[in-house]
């Protein structure tokens, strides 16, 4: 994850442990691997042996698995949060990649020279930034002519996108409205105090066509978590393990705590707070996992742009 600020200080939102946990599991089960090797990979029409910047890079998911598949890329991954570097440098010594190279930097300034790379990518970077549109005229700045740009950035639709065996039968057509309510209001309390935009994603491709890209294409990632007893296959597995995480107990209230800042910023109260905090029965959750009768089917609203620098090529 990038900063949400434009000074390059870290922010610990992201390397609390919890969180950081979390992430962790995210990267593995983000994209479905023939997805990204069959149809991401040829939109991003690389280079042989180019040079790639991963901007926000965080734990390391864009970059470790591009720099899996083509180890002959020369790919760096550049993040402001000196601790989740460290965890993707971890990773990308035990996969033994040579290819990847990690820096510590701001999105919004960033420190590379003009026209440097034959692609630029962010994943989940521009949905936490005070400002997307600066961040991506860094980006573009750059990008070689002719070169690619692609963000893999949410919008994000909450439960309503799911199906929860523990859950559903519990939800009427007051919970739905009372649930997007407040979820409106929680993103409107992000943007208040400059955290960034849920629902930036859809706006993506106006953005990359108003900094001068030729977005050439935009697409929704066909990732969709599905965990469906007896849970033999294991892609299961992993997403088994991520809703472990997610419905993990919080002693600290910390989801609580942040809840309240930001709905307050919108002008909620702590009881509506509260009430998006319990809106899963994360008990419930739990203990349908532990009994092996959890049924989950949830997409996670992922819009990929695909945009080139106009131009003629600079090798």
């Amino acid at each position: 994850m990038t900063a949400q600020s434009n000074s390059p200080k870290t922010n610990s939102i992201w390397v609390d442990e919890d969180t950081a946990k979390f992430l962790r599991l995210r990267v593995k089960t983000f994209y479905n691997a023939d997805y990204f090797e069959r149809i991401m990979l040829p939109l991003m029409n690389i280079p042989q042996s180019g040079h790639v910047l991963d901007v926000g890079c965080g734990y390391g998911g864009l970059s470790i698995v591009l720099a899996e598949l083509r180890p002959d890329l020369h790919i760096t991954g550049m993040d402001i949060e000196p601790t989740a570097l460290e965890s993707a440098a971890d990773g990308a010594r035990q996969k033994g990649l040579a290819n990847l190279t990690l820096e510590q930097g701001d999105a919004h300034q960033l420190k590379y020279g003009d026209s440097r790379f034959d692609a630029v990518l962010c994943q989940t970077v521009l949905t936490h930034v005070r400002d997307a549109a600066p961040v991506v005229r860094e980006m573009v700045r750059v990008l070689k002519p002719n070169g690619v740009f692609m963000a893999a950035e949410y919008t994000s639709v909450g439960p309503v996108s799911a199906y929860n065996s523990v859950e559903d039968e519990k939800r009427d057509d007051a919970w739905y409205e009372k649930l997007f309510r407040l979820s409106r209001l929680l993103m409107k309390g992000k943007r208040a105090l400059g955290r960034g935009d849920d629902y930036l994603g859809v706006r993506v491709p106006v953005l990359a066509a108003t900094a001068g890209l030729d977005v050439f294409d935009v697409r929704l990632n066909d990732r969709v978590l599905h965990v469906i007893p007896p849970y033999r296959h294991p892609k299961q597995e992993d997403y088994l393990e991520l809703l472990k995480a997610y419905y993990a107990p919080d002693p600290d209230c910390t989801g609580l705590a942040q809840n309240i800042e930001l709905l307050c910023a919108a002008g909620g109260t702590e009881e509506d707070a509260e009430w998006l905090y319990n809106v899963v029965d994360a008990a419930a959750a739990r203990q349908a996992i532990a009994d092996s009768n959890l049924m989950e089917i949830s997409a996670y609203m992922l819009y990929l742009t695909f945009a080139r620098k106009p131009g003629k090529y600079v090798s």
